[in-house]
This record gives structure tokens, sequence and C-alpha cells, in this order.
């Protein structure tokens, strides 16, 4: 099995003028991050905007972003939907394509018992040999994975093999960490940047955090540095990923400024966005110009 851990990335999506999917742009990011060292690219999450896409249009794009990294990195996409058919195509076509590992959230706007949830974990445990990370984030789904469930499924599901905590409390993070004393090699993974220098000391896993698409060498020299005990630059450099949260502040859903910080240094162009989501004003792209230059990444 791939080692999943290190800096994965939340991908966005690119679509063109025309509101297609933009492949040439779509590469450009993905080898945008790579050369900067991620360490896997994780596709079709929140900042990816699955719910956007059609199933078709899902399954093209796990098909061709998967052969176009062609394992210079780990792949990991997400497969979440409220319907379960769907859930196994998803599944299916990840299998055929050759990712390394899926991102499955949990059913959302209705917000399920935990023994549905548990239910629904189980069944698309059953129906893939992929490894399979539950993707929790309460704020947006209604429920919120505690310790005995995700210890329950880990154990009972050999390829349930860790979490990505988008979640405010640091400690739900140290919680989930104690899986590993029953399921040694289970990830953690931590979604925000704030929280860096607290839940690296505990022992996770790794980022999948949304501002490595505009500034990875942020996150990835916070995570290497780390890695080789270089308190001193890890503690830098996790500043610079807080401070690269600012970006988020100019739209609602976040991932819209991050994709407009991406289009300014990375990929360029002409771009639409997907309804319900429209194009940022010309004053925000202005702002986000500008702090990407605070940042030093303009």
């Amino acid at each position: 099995m791939t080692n999943l851990s290190g800096v994965n990335p939340p991908v966005i999506t690119i679509f063109d003028e025309n509101g297609k999917l933009d492949w040439e742009a779509n590469k450009k990011q993905a080898d945008f991050l790579m050369e900067k060292g991620v360490d896997g690219l994780s596709y079709l999450g929140t900042s990816g905007e699955f719910s956007a896409l059609a199933l078709e249009e899902r399954k093209q794009f796990i098909r061709e972003m998967t052969a176009y990294v062609n394992h210079r990195v780990h792949v990991i996409v997400g497969v979440g939907d409220t319907c379960f058919a769907n859930v196994k195509e998803l599944m299916a076509t990840a299998e055929e394509a050759g990712v390394d590992g899926v991102l499955l959230v949990n059913p959302y706007f209705s917000v399920y018992a935990e023994e549905m949830v548990e239910a629904y974990y189980d069944a698309a445990a059953a129906v893939t040999s992929l490894p399979i990370i539950i993707y929790n984030f309460p704020d947006l789904t209604g429920f919120d994975f505690h310790t005995e469930l995700v210890r329950r499924l880990a154990l009972k599901h050999e390829n349930i093999v860790g979490i990505k905590e988008t979640v405010a409390d640091p400690e739900h993070i140290r919680n989930m960490l104690t899986i590993k004393e029953s399921k040694p090699g289970f990830l953690v993974f931590a979604a925000y940047e704030n929280h860096a220098m607290t839940v690296l000391p505990l022992g996770i896993n790794g980022f999948i955090n949304a501002t490595v698409n505009f500034a990875p060498e942020f996150t990835v020299n916070t995570w290497r540095s780390f890695q080789r005990g270089d308190m001193a630059a890890a503690v830098e450099n996790s500043r610079k990923m807080t401070e690269a949260m600012e970006i988020y502040r100019y739209s609602s859903p976040l991932f819209l400024a991050c994709k407009e910080a991406a289009y300014q240094r990375i990929v360029g162009g002409t771009h639409a966005e997907r309804l319900p989501a429209l194009p940022l004003s010309s004053q925000t792209k202005a702002a986000i110009g500008e702090q990407l230059s605070k940042l030093g990444l303009k």
C-alpha cells in the first residue's frame, strides 16, 4: 500500500471561460504543485468543487488527472455523494484509474444517525480494495465523527486507513490520534494551517489544506522542517502558513479566493466559475493580488 502521508493539497478544479473543465490549466496546476514538492494531490474534495460536477465529469476527471500525474506523486480522489450508487461508481472508476486512495465524506444535507453513518462506511469498505480516508467536516455536513466511531470502523475494515480532520479544536485531532494505539499506521491529517505547530508534535501524518493551492512552499517546508527536526524553520514556515489563511477571508466559500490566487500566481488565463459560485469582483481580485504580494508570492 502506498504511503499517503505528507502534504496532500485539496486541489482546486479549474474551468475555462465557457465553464467546461480546463484540462490545460488543471495540468499546469498539478505540475506546479509537484514541482514545489507536495507528496500527493487530493482531487474532488471541497476545494475541488465535487458537488458542482456531474457524475460523468467526476469520473472523467479521475481518469484524466490520475493518468496525467502518472505516479509522480500519489493521488487521492474524493468519492463522496449522498447517493450511494454514485459512490460505488466513483470508487470503481478510481480503482480502474489506479488512484492510491479515496477520500469519503459522510452523507450530507440530511444529518443521519450514527448507526446510519457507520453502515454507509461499512458498505463503502466492502465494495472497494482502495484505502479509504474518512473526511470529517462537521461545519458543512452537520455530523462530527467521534473517536470511538472512527476506531470501530478502522478496526472492522483494513482499508479504512485514516481521517481528514477539518475541525476547529486541536483536541479533537489529539483524540483521533489515539486510534494508532489499536491500529498502528492509522493516518490523521489536519486541514487548518494555524494548527500546524500544535498538531505536528502530536504525531499527525500530514496536511490536506487549501492554501497549498497557491502557497505550497509554506506547508511543504513546515512539514519537511519538522520531519528533519529543524524546529526553528518549522515555526517560521508555519507562521507563513497562517498568514496565507488571510486569503480565505476574501470569499465564501473560501476556495474561490484560493482559486483566484492560483489564477494570478500559477495558471493565468480567463476562467469561469460554476453556479452556484460566481466570479469575484475586480476589487476582490485586486485585494487578493495585494495579499499575494505581501506573502512574497507575486
